[in-house]
């Protein structure tokens, strides 16, 4: 209950932040992209290879990459060194209202990003607040209807679609989208 109590404060809060957002957006696609943030949970050890193997991918295509990855057990990040693409940050780095408070989570906020793909399938808050307040130009994630705000363009897939599958939809719609350079915001 008391975590219940937590969360839905959090989300008062989180949504009294984004609404003080402002941010230049502009639709773009991942051909054109040239700087990508990359948010995700890390459950496990198979999440994190499939986001390295996106991560390596984008980089092979020549984009700037940074990940910052959630870690809800504490114990499970020190199985996961920083690497210079790579963050993580825990439980013991989020404040009361589940905002992220490290450094490193306030300068990928700040990061004027191209694209920022959010790949939570969970819809944990830490990452919520992230991905709203980020200014990225284009932020993605999963479709939810507590996240319209989070997000430019949103991803409808059920909660037992896998990341790797996720991934695959994204790249499947930031490939097809034409970017004619207009601003939307």
């Amino acid at each position: 209950m008391f975590k219940d109590i937590r969360s839905i404060i959090g989300l008062h809060y989180f949504r009294k932040e984004v609404e003080k957002t402002n941010r230049i957006r502009k639709l773009t696609n991942l051909r054109d992209a040239r700087k990508i943030g990359i948010l995700y949970n890390l459950d496990d050890v198979p999440d994190y290879e499939v986001v390295e193997e996106f991560v390596t991918q984008l980089q092979h295509d020549r984009k700037e990459v940074k990940a910052l990855g959630y870690v809800e057990n504490k114990n499970l990040i020190n199985r996961f060194l920083p690497k210079l693409s790579y963050d993580f940050f825990s439980v013991k780095d989020i404040n009361w209202f589940y905002k992220p408070v490290k450094d490193k989570v306030t300068d990928f906020i700040q990061k004027d990003f191209d694209l920022l793909i959010d790949l939570d399938m969970k819809d944990n808050l830490p990452l919520k607040f992230i991905s709203g307040l980020s200014m990225s130009r284009c932020r993605i994630g999963r479709f939810s209807e507590g996240s319209t705000s989070c997000y430019d363009l949103m991803i409808d897939v059920n909660a037992s679609t896998s990341v790797n599958e996720f991934i695959r939809q994204i790249t499947h719609y930031l490939t097809i989208i034409n970017n004619d350079g207009k601003n939307t915001g």
